[in-house]
């Protein structure tokens, strides 16, 4: 179980670390699908509720179901986090620049749409388009709202990405430094496993 917790904890640093120093070294802001941040939670919490499970079906007194909530409940949080964060997330945007580069994205792919508050409804598509922008952090998240249609949202990526290399767009990097000082500390961390391990 150390060798796990050090793999997935050393993972979790070069992701972070990888996504912080791209965006800050190469001045552009990043698309990365939404779901990766699901699997990453799910492979740190996932010893855990084997653990549980392992601990309490081998355990000489029964405790009923209560035994299991804690576990259920943690399944349960991923699987709605699963179904609830369809999309993409862009790191390094502000406000302006994510929302134009969903209209070059749109335009680009001949969609009519009509912007509306935390939305853009897409016309000939008869769906809507959720996004949101936490622009002081520079994240925003886009994805469907009411639809299913994955090609639709992967159509757009290569807009967006052509958008943001083709301006001269200036990142807000607050979220990429926190994501390299949180790579930093995770490093820090699988460290002390692997010398824990060795001893």
């Amino acid at each position: 179980m150390s060798m796990y917790y050090l793999f997935v904890t050393a993972a979790m640093a070069i992701f972070f670390l990888f996504i912080g120093t791209k965006v800050i070294v190469s001045n552009k802001p990043l698309l990365i699908p939404s779901k990766i941040f699901i699997v990453l939670v799910l492979f740190a919490l996932l010893p855990k509720v084997i653990f549980i499970f392992k601990y309490h079906l081998s355990s000489p007194v029964d405790l009923g179901l209560i035994a299991y909530i804690s576990p259920l409940i943690t399944i349960a949080l991923i699987v709605f986090c699963w179904i609830q964060l369809n999309g993409y997330i862009a790191i390094g945007i502000s406000d302006d620049s994510f929302r134009d580069s969903l209209h070059y994205a749109l335009r680009k792919n001949s969609i009519e749409f009509e912007e509306q508050l935390s939305l853009i409804k897409l016309k000939d598509i008869k769906t809507d388009l959720q996004v949101s922008v936490q622009s002081w952090m520079g994240t925003g998240q886009f994805k469907l709202k009411n639809s299913k249609d994955s090609h639709l949202l992967a159509k757009l990526i290569p807009g967006i990405n052509e958008f943001f290399l083709a301006n001269a767009i200036k990142p807000n990097n607050t979220i990429s430094v926190f994501y390299v000082v949180l790579g930093l500390l995770m490093l820090i961390l699988a460290g002390s496993f692997y010398s824990s391990i060795q001893r």
